[in-house]
């Protein structure tokens, strides 16, 4: 805009911005600061709602459930979009309630209590939503980062109440050592990213389809379900149990029947192969279509490895595979009886795309080409990508 012409925009009342403001998409209205100084503050007004300092569970967790629960798009004076609510001097969560039903919820804390260490149980009711009003917010997605031993009780108090909570995004929280998540109703997605101290995982959401999960392996245990199409591992920092206490088989059962599956090749050494290797021939992954497999190296030790697992796997339509230097590799020498394979292997009839990512050795290439030849029909057409 040229500096001697008027701005009319500024000139408008309040009232009239704010409206106008509603109309905008919200990832748009992240440029209104920079329009002029009078749209910056009224970005403030319409993001911004008054602190609440020192306050207890029950009173911040109320302002909470005000907040989502007066929203309205339509009435510009109640379409905020940000509240900034503070625990005390040092601890402090700014709430976002973004498009498509998504709510953020970022904690802050400069104090050196946050990463001490807390259980943390999460429970959405089993119960028949209550009657919202049109103009309310359903959280259908919550996004949790950084939450600590301070202000888990908060979430957990502010969660009962969202009832249509559909996907649930939890990460960056340093402390948290044990997770049991409750839902018998409604979730469907549960992604848990960057959490080092985590050893427990306690599932039951018999809707559950998508299970993401980031970081060291803790020990898993899910309930009541075999709705799981999409199960992501990428553990390649390694187990955090001790001693190898992981009991695979309930979640082993679980995974069985996902048709889309991200997998380090250390969790099939030390976990998958020994609990079926009794029922070699029996136990198969029927259902699965794409496999993501995460691997430091392509040695040729490692390569057996990946046929040994995608022998149990005939439905295979796309292979991807990803070279990380630092991912954990199995402590023991893992040998594969090549003779006892080859009495069960199984032609790849469906592959159609192998993909190699992380290594700019055209030897890794060959070598994976060369041990995928025997797997795959010769007159099959497959794409190799690099």
């Amino acid at each position: 805009m040229d500096e001697h012409e008027q701005d009319n925009l500024s000139s408008l009342p309040l009232e009239l911005l704010l409206y106008i403001i509603s109309f905008l998409p919200f990832e748009s209205t992240r440029l209104i600061p920079f329009v002029s100084t009078r749209c910056r503050s009224v970005w403030s007004q319409a993001l911004v709602v008054a602190h609440i300092h020192n306050g207890s569970i029950e009173e911040i967790s109320h302002a909470l459930s005000s907040f989502i629960h007066n929203f309205n798009e339509d009435d510009p004076s109640k379409n905020t979009r940000k509240m900034e609510l503070h625990f005390d001097k040092s601890t402090f969560v700014s709430t976002i309630l973004g498009p498509h039903n998504v709510m953020h919820m970022n904690f802050f804390s400069n104090g050196s209590k946050n990463e001490e260490s807390y259980c943390w149980r999460i429970e959405i009711k089993d119960q028949i939503p209550r009657r919202v009003e049109p103009s309310g917010f359903l959280v259908k997605t919550l996004c949790l980062d950084s939450v600590d031993s301070l202000t888990h009780e908060v979430v957990s108090s502010m969660v009962l109440d969202c009832s249509w909570l559909e996907n649930l995004k939890i990460c960056g929280c340093k402390g948290l050592t044990s997770l049991t998540i409750d839902s018998p109703t409604k979730l469907v997605h549960l992604s848990i990213s960057d959490c080092p101290k985590m050893r427990y995982l306690n599932i039951r959401t018999p809707k559950l389809k998508t299970l993401h999960y980031q970081g060291f392996l803790p020990s898993i245990k899910i309930h009541e379900h075999f709705n799981l199409t999409n199960a992501i591992f990428n553990v390649r920092q390694g187990p955090s149990y001790y001693n190898n206490a992981l009991d695979i088989g309930p979640l082993l059962l679980i995974i069985k029947n996902s048709q889309s599956l991200t997998l380090c090749r250390w969790i099939f050494e030390e976990l998958i192969k020994p609990s079926i290797s009794s029922s070699w021939t029996s136990f198969q992954f029927y259902k699965l279509h794409e496999l993501r497999w995460i691997d430091n190296s392509m040695k040729q030790e490692n390569i057996n490895s990946l046929i040994s697992f995608l022998k149990v796997c005939p439905s295979i339509e796309r292979i991807s595979i990803t070279i990380d230097l630092n991912t954990y590799s199995s402590k023991e020498d893992i040998i594969v009886d090549a003779e006892h394979e080859s009495k069960h292997a199984r032609t790849l009839k469906n592959l159609k795309l192998l993909k190699l990512e992380g290594s700019k050795r055209e030897d890794d290439k060959n070598q994976l080409i060369l041990a995928m030849q025997e797997m795959v029909n010769i007159d099959q057409p497959l794409l190799i990508l690099s």
